[in-house]
């Protein structure tokens, strides 16, 4: 029984390899080029001005006095500077504010998205540059100089190395046109090799001790921005919203971790993302030495004067092997769940996942079928790397489900890095006092295949239904209007009941949930059994990375060679075997005379 479990595991973790390899490799499975031009489209140079074209359309920060546009009522100042861009020597470097200044300058266009693999993700597919340090911000034009309307800030997702506030389902006019008392942000941030590299354990990697959590401390240096200037946008710099979905949605759960965001933002609004989003130091190391062999740099420095020409092309060669932010002990704590025990529980935090996120990847799974096949290997590889403990408790997980046998596996992976997290997270902080709300979002996509799966609700909070994913859905309007006020609400008050529905705070014992659906109504503890047997598990911050499974190929595939051999040599045994004993029992005449 443990040779086959071994054969199993090895079988399991090389054919997610090579899928994740295929997949990572392969060019988008849909034609880009008309999104490609709509996005090049939007791109534009903010220039600086003499004076202001129009007063009516400039605020004023400190670090200069930005000119924006009027749409549909709404004030569009894009592309805003927060802090100095880091280029040239400032690669790796943590982000420093920018200089107080009295220049003039456009916010028509968004700046630069952050390098990023080639993908079909309509953010990557606007213009790169590493000077992305930017943000946008959207006002109401009624009133705006003597307004204080709460601020929301948007941190968008793409699994920490695609994506730019430039994608847009992510554009806050509509927003902000339906809700004219909020403020909307939104940010970019440095991703992937540039955003969250390790280069702290090289030679001269002493100056670059928080080289893999840049992405965060972005973050952090555009919510200073918010804090300081946001007033002149008619924004309460003291009602800050943070929110956001998958990475972002873990940024914002970081960030309600990290000692340097305190005081920056009073509410917090967490979307599919959590703290075991995450990764260790030593996972983090294993693309740091991955990055060392493919440029034969060995010092920060060699890596540094690297032109962008360069850094582009190892993007595009290493970005699939992308790391969450790391588990450093100094800036993200080694164990961050203990965060919500106490420590930031003056913050206001609403937390939900969706009921069938893992079905989000189906299509890079190559349809419905191979997508069974593929999470059902990826549970034992998530068994492989766990004690005999952990394998019982997926076990018994499995055996739990009242899913089918096919979609077993997607619960497991909804449960374990999505749902089961939140509720963590939600559990904690509540019982240390914190204010918390939770939501299960349960409107299925068009396409039954996909359910109700990842990033399917950004097109209802954010007010873009021709973005929703897969296809779309039967989009309900009532839905949208109820979960946009419902955020708004949230964001202005601390609580997100409407009218229409009282939203009680969440609580370790009853657990009440609102489920946003076709209906919308609260329930109690949703799937309990499955909750209670996903909690052990939480410790083990088991992410969805692709690149663990990349790092084991070789040798896996040296492994399943080997056994492809003693299989073949097993079964060319019990034919010579099988031949002989037919033999004898043909001709016995023959075999009593030998």
């Amino acid at each position: 029984m443990r040779i086959a479990t071994i054969i199993i595991s090895t079988l399991a973790i090389t054919a997610l390899a090579m899928l994740a390899a295929c997949n990572s490799n392969s060019k988008p499975r849909i034609d880009t080029s008309d999104l490609q031009l709509q996005m090049q489209a939007l791109y534009g140079v903010n220039r600086q001005l003499d004076t202001p074209p129009d007063t009516s359309l400039a605020a004023e920060a400190a670090n200069g006095t930005f000119v924006g546009r009027l749409s549909d009522g709404v004030l569009c100042f894009k592309g805003i500077p927060y802090a100095v861009q880091p280029t040239g020597k400032l690669r790796w470097q943590v982000a420093q504010p920018e200089p107080d200044s009295r220049l003039v300058r456009e916010a028509y266009y968004y700046g630069h998205a952050a390098v990023q693999p080639a993908s079909n993700n309509a953010g990557a597919l606007y213009p790169q540059g590493e000077d992305c340090l930017t943000l946008n911000v959207w006002t109401a034009q009624q009133g705006w100089r003597n307004a204080r309307r709460p601020v929301m800030v948007w941190i968008h997702g793409g699994s920490y190395c695609l994506g730019s506030t430039a994608d847009p389902a992510y554009d806050g006019e509509r927003f902000v046109s339906d809700h004219p008392d909020v403020v909307m942000v939104s940010i970019n941030y440095r991703l992937g090799l540039l955003g969250f590299l390790d280069l702290s354990q090289l030679p001269d990697g002493k100056d670059y001790a928080h080289s893999a959590n840049l992405g965060l401390l972005d973050q952090v240096e555009a919510l200073r921005w918010v804090k300081r200037n946001i007033a002149a946008w008619g924004g309460d710099p003291d009602n800050v919203t943070i929110m956001g979905q998958s990475a972002g949605g873990g940024s914002v759960a970081l960030l309600t971790c990290i000692d340097e965001a305190q005081g920056l933002f009073k509410r917090a609004i967490m979307m599919s993302g959590s703290v075991a989003l995450t990764s260790s130091r030593e996972q983090c190391q294993q693309l740091t030495r991955r990055v060392l062999d493919h440029t034969g740099a060995k010092t920060v420095a060699q890596l540094v004067a690297m032109d962008d020409s360069a850094i582009v092309e190892l993007v595009n060669d290493l970005g699939e092997y992308n790391r969450f932010p790391m588990r450093d002990g100094t800036l993200v704590p080694l164990d961050p769940y203990t965060r919500f025990d106490g420590a930031n529980a003056m913050v206001d935090m609403m937390i939900g996942s969706t009921r069938d996120e893992a079905r989000m990847w189906i299509d890079a799974m190559g349809g419905v079928v191979g997508y069974k096949a593929a999470t059902t290997l990826w549970t034992s590889y998530i068994q492989h790397e766990l004690d005999s403990t952990g394998r019982h408790q997926v076990d018994e997980y499995m055996a739990a489900s009242p899913a089918s046998l096919g979609w077993r596996a997607t619960e497991l992976l909804n449960d374990l890095m999505f749902r089961g997290p939140a509720i963590q997270m939600a559990q904690r902080h509540a019982s240390a006092g914190g204010t918390t709300f939770m939501y299960l979002w349960d409107k299925p996509l068009r396409d039954p295949s996909y359910g109700a799966c990842h990033a399917s609700e950004n097109a209802y909070v954010l007010d873009h239904p021709e973005c929703q994913i897969k296809m779309g859905d039967d989009h309900s309007s009532l839905l949208a209007q109820q979960v946009q006020q419902m955020w708004v609400n949230f964001a202005a008050t601390g609580d997100p009941s409407t009218p229409q529905h009282q939203w009680p705070r969440y609580d370790p014992t009853a657990r009440m949930t609102m489920v946003l659906g076709d209906s919308i109504a609260v329930e109690t503890d949703p799937m309990p059994r499955q909750r209670q047997l996903i909690e052990p598990l939480m410790g083990h911050y088991i992410s969805p990375v692709f690149s663990d499974l990349l790092d084991r190929a070789p040798w896996i595939l040296a492994a399943l060679a080997a056994v492809v051999i003693a299989v073949v040599a097993l079964v060319a045994w019990l034919v010579n075997r099988l031949r002989r004993l037919t033999h004898r029992n043909q001709h016995p005449q023959k075999q009593q005379e030998e």
